[in-house]
């Protein structure tokens, strides 16, 4: 049914994605506050179930090729992921602290750049007429009057703030954990099913679970080497065209690359905020720089890495990553299309399984039928 008209299926797709929206507007007064409790347990599993991916090859290799204890070889990926977390802390991280610092003192001269700018362009006589100047002042743009309002909200919200610390320290704390556990006893989940409540599977259903499991594990994989070349690409290519806070900048753009379709671009916008009136040349040899990379990332790089587990279509995605995006922020539109798949994957299997069954059916009735006439 869904094999034989491309149009019918991605129909589907945005209407589905569009109904959830829908769904999710109408109902967030009830909606919300059973999320906000939810997600106190949520976001370490999907932090967790992440690294779980990206660590369970690591483990496999280790006691498939090295003959070592499964219990020996999570505690030396976990030694490896932390030990390099450590050494980033170590020597990235006073680097990191010192670009950032330049880069918000660096900051306050962005507006005087932007009303330099502007009434530059205010001088022209075919705009004269417009008054930017007076529509400049009644903005209230000046960066001093922003940091007040900012530091007047974070005042007013402390409450907010307090409980945004306790749920991340809560996130710090459960993430190993749930870690931990995946990697003891993800492997025997299914074992497990298939002995017990998957015994007479008559439909097939342990299949699809590999399927679907094999299909998660490539795409966060995939993505997480993809972003990891991206970073180390952008700070080559930045510190080689000799632009400012490279490292912020490549870090940034690494992080944006695990959205999808739009995670490239949204790399892009802090370099470019930075450097459109400070450095305008290095901007755009950045930029170009980072169009090449992300055409060869596109073409190349990123169908052979992640395989071609995304097939959904652009509108889809737009419409996926905006309602994640409300719901669960950065996390949210990561896993918004891995979901997305997998629910796909398992309508499809749904609709074969009906399909076969109405197929069966005429048959059925057809030799009934033949029975019947002799």
């Amino acid at each position: 049914m869904f094999r034989n008209s491309k149009l019918l299926f991605w129909t589907v797709e945005i209407l589905l994605a569009s109904l959830v929206f829908y769904l999710w507007r109408e109902m967030g007064n009830v909606v919300t506050p059973l999320v906000s409790v939810v997600n106190t347990i949520l976001i370490p599993l999907l932090i967790a179930g992440f690294l779980y991916y990206i660590t369970e090859p690591v483990v496999r290799f280790l006691e498939k090729h090295f003959k070592i204890r499964r219990i020996f070889g999570i505690l030396l990926a976990l030694f490896l992921i932390f030990g390099l977390l450590i050494l980033g802390v170590v020597y990235l991280l006073p680097i990191l602290i010192n670009q950032l610092t330049s880069l918000i003192n660096s900051s306050q001269n962005v507006y005087s750049e932007i009303q330099s700018f502007v009434n530059n362009i205010a001088k022209n006589p075919a705009i004269r007429k417009l008054n930017i100047q007076s529509t400049l002042q009644q903005l209230n743009l000046s960066y001093v009057d922003i940091l007040q309002n900012i530091l007047n909200s974070v005042t007013n919200s402390l409450g907010s703030v307090v409980s945004a610390l306790i749920n991340t320290m809560m996130i710090l704390i459960m993430t190993p954990i749930f870690l931990v556990y995946f990697l003891l006893d993800g492997y025997k989940l299914l074992p497990l099913l298939e002995r017990t409540v998957l015994k007479r599977d008559k439909l097939n259903i342990a299949n699809l679970l590999k399927n679907l499991n094999a299909t998660v594990a490539r795409y966060i994989s995939g993505i997480s080497i993809d972003a990891l070349l991206i970073g180390t690409l952008a700070f080559i290519g930045y510190s080689v065209i000799g632009l400012k806070y490279a490292l912020v900048f490549a870090i940034f753009s690494a992080l944006a690359n695990l959205i999808p379709y739009i995670g490239p671009t949204i790399g892009l916008i802090p370099m470019i905020l930075t450097n459109a009136f400070t450095d305008p040349q290095r901007m755009f040899l950045a930029i170009g720089y980072m169009l090449l990379v992300q055409l060869v990332d596109g073409n190349i790089l990123y169908p052979r890495i992640v395989g071609g587990v995304m097939k959904v279509h652009p509108i889809t995605i737009m419409i996926l990553l905006l309602l994640s995006s409300n719901i669960y922020g950065i996390i949210g539109m990561i896993i918004a299309i891995p979901t997305y798949s997998i629910i796909k994957e398992i309508i499809k299997f749904l609709a074969n399984l009906y399909d076969n069954h109405k197929e069966a059916q005429e048959a059925k009735k057809k030799e009934e039928y033949g029975i019947i006439e002799k």
